[in-house]
Order: C-alpha cells, then sequence, then structure tokens
C-alpha cells in the first residue's frame, strides 16, 4: 500500500493522541486543550499551519480553554461534536467548490480523530478544527499564496490578516460554517469560474472530451472522415447543434460550430480546423480544471468591492469592462506588454481622465529608442510631434500622440495606464502583446464619455474639448477602482467557457508557487 503524506500525518496524530501519558509530579495538569496547544504534535503544525497556531492560541485562552467545538466521547446514539462542529466541519467539506485542496484541512483526520473519542483526541480534536477553520478563512478570502511569491509582477497590496479575529467571528456566529463561506470573494467572476469549475468536473467525471486526430487544414467543403470527427468533437463541446453532429461534410454548420469554438479560446475565427484548433481540442479537461483553479486564487487576492462603478481587465484575454453595481456596461478589446514588457498585475484606483494627453515619454524608452535616433536625424523629434522638457521628452496632443485622445489615469508605481492609441489596426489581431506595458483600449472615446457622463460631460462637450487640440484634464468626482488581473479559464453571464494560452507564461510560476507553499498538493 502507498503511504501517502496524510496517511502518514493521520497515523501520527492518531498515535500522539491514544498515547497514555507517563505519570508527572504536576499538581495541577493543564487543561487538555492546553496541553495540545502547548505542545502541539509535529503533524499539526507543519506546511503553514505554524503561523496561525498563536492566533488560535490567543482565542482558547481567552476562553479558559474550554472546548468550542467537541462536547465528549461519542456514543451510539450522539456525536462528540457539537452543532456547531458539524456546521464547521461540512463547510470545510466545501473546500473543492472553491478549487481548493480537501486534504489542507485534514477533514478525514479529523473524523477519525472523533471516532477515537479518548480526552486528548477530543481535545485535538477541537485545536485542530480551530486552526483548519482560520486557514481555510485565509486560503479562501485572501488566497493560499501571496501574490508576489508566484510572480514579481504581482502587485496587488497585502491586506491584513487576523487570525484570532476570524475564529471569534466564526465561533459567535448562529451558524459557524456559513460565517466561514462568507469569507470566499462575492464577485460575479468568482461565481461565473465556482460554476465553470463545477461543470469541468462533471465533463471529467464522464470521462472527459475525445482526442482530435492530426492531419491537414479542414475547410469549407471538404468532405472526409476527419470532418465527421470534428462534427463530434463540436458536439461533445457543446459548439455545435446535436441535430448537425453527423456528417461528413465540411458545410456552414461545421464552419459556424467551429468559430464559436475558436472564439470561446482565444483563436482567430478563420472557420479553418487547423493546428491551432486541434492544438485547443487536445487540452484534456484536467488541464483546464487547473486553469480555473489558478484563476480563482488570483481573484482571491483582489480586495472586496461594495458595489458602484469599477475597471476590470483581464490581460490573459486582452479585454476591458467597465462594471456597474456587477453589471458590464461597457467591454473592449485591449493592447497590452509585450513577453518582454509584461503588463502587472495590480489594483489602484483611477482619479482623473486627460483629454487630448501628452505622452511624458518614459525614460527606458527615451534612453533605449529615441536618443539613438536623435543622434542619427536631429530632426526626429520635430517630426514625431515631440519636445524636450524640463530634461525629459513628451510628445505633444494630436492624432500622432502615441496615446491617442484619452488617457485614463490611476496613478501608480509601474507607471501603468489605459489610454487610447492611434494604432488601431492591432485590435484585429488576436494575441494582442505588442505594448510597453501600459493597456490600449478599442472605444476609449466611449469609454470616456461613459465614465464622464454622471459628472455632466455629453460627447458634443467632448467634442469641444478635443477640437481644441490641448490638454484638458478632468478629474473624477467619484474615484473608481480598477483591478488588472490574469485569468486563461472564465464563464461569463451567458454561461460559455472561454479559455486563453498563457502568453505571459503565469499559470505556470502560480503552480510552482502553490506546489512550494503547500508540500505538495497542487503538484498537478
Amino acid at each position: 500500500m502507498r503511504l501517502t503524506q496524510h496517511t502518514l500525518l493521520f497515523a501520527y496524530l492518531i498515535a500522539v493522541a491514544m498515547a497514555t501519558p507517563a505519570p508527572t509530579l504536576r499538581a495541577q495538569p493543564s487543561p487538555p486543550i492546553a496541553a495540545v496547544l502547548q505542545e502541539p504534535p509535529f503533524g499539526l503544525v507543519r506546511a503553514g499551519r505554524e503561523r496561525l497556531l498563536p492566533s488560535v492560541a490567543r482565542v482558547y485562552r481567552d476562553g479558559a480553554y474550554e472546548p468550542f467545538w467537541t462536547v465528549g466521547a461519542p456514543s451510539a446514539t450522539s456525536s462528540a461534536m457539537t452543532p456547531a462542529g458539524a456546521q464547521l466541519v461540512d463547510a470545510l467539506r466545501r473546500a473543492p467548490e472553491h478549487g481548493l485542496e480537501l486534504a489542507d484541512y485534514l477533514v478525514p483526520e479529523i473524523d477519525s480523530l472523533q471516532r477515537v473519542g479518548t480526552t486528548d483526541a477530543l481535545a485535538l480534536l477541537d485545536v485542530t478544527l480551530s486552526l483548519h477553520a482560520v486557514r481555510f478563512a485565509q486560503d479562501l478570502g485572501w488566497g493560499i499564496v501571496l501574490p508576489a511569491e508566484s510572480d514579481r509582477s504581482n502587485a496587488y497590496g497585502a491586506r491584513p490578516f487576523h487570525g484570532d479575529s476570524v475564529l471569534r467571528k466564526v465561533r459567535a456566529a448562529t451558524d459557524p460554517g456559513a460565517a466561514l463561506l462568507a469569507y470566499a470573494s462575492t464577485s460575479p467572476a468568482y461565481g461565473y469560474l465556482k460554476q465553470t469549475l463545477a461543470l469541468l468536473r462533471s465533463i471529467e467525471a464522464r470521462g472527459g472530451w475525445t482526442t482530435a486526430s492530426g492531419g491537414p487544414a479542414l475547410r469549407m467543403g471538404d468532405r472526409s472522415a476527419r470532418v465527421a470527427e470534428l462534427r463530434q468533437l463540436l458536439n461533445e463541446r457543446q459548439d455545435i447543434d446535436p441535430r448537425r453532429a453527423s456528417g461528413d461534410s465540411f458545410d456552414l454548420d461545421v464552419a459556424q460550430a467551429l468559430v464559436r469554438f475558436q472564439r470561446r479560446h482565444g483563436l482567430t475565427p478563420d472557420t479553418v480546423y487547423g493546428r491551432d484548433a486541434v492544438r485547443e481540442m487536445n487540452v484534456p479537461v484536467s488541464e483546464r480544471i487547473v486553469q480555473v483553479r489558478l484563476g480563482l486564487e488570483r481573484l482571491r487576492w483582489l480586495p472586496p468591492l461594495e458595489g458602484g462603478r469599477s475597471i476590470a481587465v483581464n490581460l490573459a484575454d486582452f479585454r476591458v469592462y467597465l462594471v456597474d453595481d456587477g453589471r458590464i456596461t461597457f467591454e473592449a478589446a485591449t493592447v497590452i506588454g509585450t513577453p518582454f514588457h509584461k503588463t502587472p498585475m495590480f489594483t489602484d484606483t483611477m482619479t482623473y481622465i486627460a483629454i487630448n494627453p501628452y505622452w511624458n515619454v518614459p525614460t527606458s524608452i527615451a534612453r533605449n529608442e529615441i536618443l539613438p535616433k536623435l543622434r542619427k536625424d536631429p530632426t526626429y523629434l520635430a517630426r514625431n510631434h515631440m519636445e524636450r522638457r524640463d530634461g525629459l521628452i513628451r510628445q505633444l496632443p494630436g492624432d500622432w500622440n502615441s496615446l491617442g485622445r484619452f488617457k485614463f489615469m490611476f496613478p501608480n508605481a509601474h507607471n501603468v495606464y489605459l489610454h487610447d492609441t492611434p494604432a488601431k489596426s492591432l485590435f484585429s489581431e488576436t494575441e494582442r502583446t505588442f505594448s510597453h506595458g501600459c493597456i490600449r483600449v478599442e472605444g476609449a472615446g466611449q469609454l470616456a464619455l461613459l465614465m464622464l457622463a454622471p459628472q455632466g460631460w455629453t460627447q458634443a462637450r467632448i467634442d469641444s474639448a478635443l477640437a481644441t487640440g490641448t490638454q484638458v484634464i478632468v478629474n473624477l468626482e467619484v474615484p473608481i477602482p480598477v483591478r488588472i488581473t490574469y485569468v486563461t479559464a472564465f464563464m461569463g453571464p451567458d454561461a460559455i467557457l472561454n479559455f486563453r494560452r498563457d502568453v505571459y507564461g503565469r499559470d505556470q510560476t502560480l503552480r510552482a508557487a502553490l506546489a512550494k507553499r503547500r508540500a505538495g498538493t497542487w503538484e498537478l
């Protein structure tokens, strides 16, 4: 029999709980729970749990080391656990719904300790429950790893976590399990990803997807056994009407279904069944499940929003969204940083919009790109509508400006912002990684109008400002939260599954960080 890490850990905890201690000379023995906290079994505090133990110990100390979740030895008609303890365990059992590992919260070991029923075992059970409830709350509401642990370009602000406050709140709740699950993100994106995870797991339980065979590209008008296979593959993935799933001719039904598949996977919707489409067909459902779990982890890093208006950018999908009270009111394509100038992931607050903006050329671009050209051509600045000012180079407002006509500012250490662009042809590309790190927005004028309308701005007023040719700064009366993330698997309100390539390699780095942090439970 293969002994896993968790099997060995369970055996160790049970042995400790059942051991008969040697007689001591202490006249006043410590309460059982105090004894567990003073000398916790090694297995109880390993793999990231040791940092939470002091918080748990403080709450027990304040409660005179009375048990929180247990009442005594079990019998044929009663449980060793209180109703509150049972609710807590039920909540821990729901970890997989959120893409978390059930084994990380020792649920099997908790069940076994309850059956042992000795005083020491119940004390260990009580502390184990509290410790893993706190850990579950942190993993669920804050994330398993810190953003910077997986990628230096992750710049989400650290949110403080106080384990003792969490445990006190959960313990005082009428339903501790519900209180624990309430730490999960309430964002629509998180909810859609949970639905995606459940759907993919149901597909996996039915045997997954059929593998696509290789061969030459297929096009409209072709007829072959591979076209018949393609129809079945598209039907399996719910991209074609089941009534059109048979036949060996590549007709309009197949073309339209293939376009739907291509769009869902971030491919060029050209109706050609070639290498890229076959590659995406052959990504196993197990890998898609991992993508979703990574997306859920990234969404856990984001601070909660209280409704209202916000901007969201999914770098992996090259899309930007304006969200009003959880409803998408604007959506557009974006261009993001190249693989050598990756756009970072972070949150900030948009405070103003510049109409007819200057482009203050970053020092690195000036040094590496503009100054070498200027040395060869002294007229370079004038020809490109640039000027020197206070030792720096900036580009004047106008149609030629690299920022286009609109700049959406949320001042940050990365010097990253949203802006318009004169290079609008790039929005027709499928993978749009062309910038130095800033985020170019298609339809920036429409976004500006939607954002300024609450302040009385109309299209005519914006047009008048544009016509001046000079920079106009409009401060936002209500600053807007901006959330820049990276999710390669997602579902929207239309309930359609979407997948994207890991263009920045961030899924791989996050997987490595999770595997390291959680002692192997994420080695998938």
